[in-house]
């Protein structure tokens, strides 16, 4: 069975900004078992356009590490969304627009003879998402650092209607100090 899965990193203080993510090896594996579960991979416009900037050229690249390498290929073959109003084209392999987040088109990634739908990044739709109460797992990938400032918080942008209860599943420490979170939201 399907499900709605978001991963993303944040400091302790609550910025989701890229500058402070520690994407090593360790956390690549991590992101390949949730890859592995996965049809698609959901992301806004502006994490789209970042990865877009950033993956496919190192397949292009020699010399790069195995671990940027292997998910640069499985992000260039796996199918990609990009949630945005503004954005027209796209260069980037398996890649389609989608102007409006639709409950309908996430919740068919929940049948049961299909992979799931992850998020990687994406504050603004991970946030819209958990609003539409759209989400089955978070992946809070907590980094360690205080940032003290940064592009944007978490759920700044947007106020939940009600409280949303997470039941914690179980949690990863990477050699790098990241502490990745699961959580499943509650009924």
């Amino acid at each position: 069975m399907g499900r709605v899965m978001s991963l993303i990193n944040t400091t302790p203080d609550g910025f989701v900004d890229a500058r402070y993510a520690i994407a090593d090896a360790e956390f690549h594996e991590f992101a390949h078992g949730l890859l592995a579960e996965t049809k698609t991979v959901a992301l806004g416009r502006n994490t789209f356009e970042l990865f877009q900037n950033v993956w496919p050229p190192i397949l292009e690249k020699e010399n790069m590490p195995e671990s940027q390498v292997r998910m640069a290929r499985v992000l260039n073959d796996k199918d990609k969304t990009v949630f945005s109003s503004t954005l027209r084209t796209t260069l980037w392999n398996n890649s389609t627009i989608v102007e409006k987040i639709d409950a309908e088109y996430i919740n068919a990634y929940k049948q049961e003879d299909r992979k799931g739908l992850l998020t990687i990044g994406s504050p603004g739709l991970v946030a819209s998402l958990t609003a539409m109460k759209l989400i089955d797992d978070y992946y809070f990938s907590v980094q360690p650092h205080i940032a003290g400032t940064g592009e944007s918080r978490l759920f700044e942008k947007i106020k939940l209607d009600a409280t949303h209860r997470l039941k914690y599943m179980d949690s990863k420490q990477l050699r790098s100090g990241v502490h990745i979170i699961h959580y499943q939201t509650v009924a």
